[in-house]
């Protein structure tokens, strides 16, 4: 294998490492920005209502079945 194909195999990994890094940037940034809309809507939220299920305070019920 010539230096010039070696050359190119090493220039189409790092593309494609590039490639990949991107991809996962763009995701981390979109889930940030998820978690953000998603604080706000529960600061939003929580101020005017109760949450839907309430925090877990240990106590566990029983209904007589197994």
């Amino acid at each position: 294998m010539s230096t010039e194909e070696k050359e190119t195999k090493i220039r189409l990994a790092f593309d494609r490492a590039r490639k990949d890094i991107a991809v996962v940037q763009a995701k981390i940034e979109c889930k940030r920005e998820e978690m953000a809309v998603l604080e706000a809507e529960q600061n939003a939220g929580s101020s005017t209502t109760t949450p839907a299920i309430p925090p877990s305070d240990g106590v566990v019920l029983h209904n007589g079945k197994p």
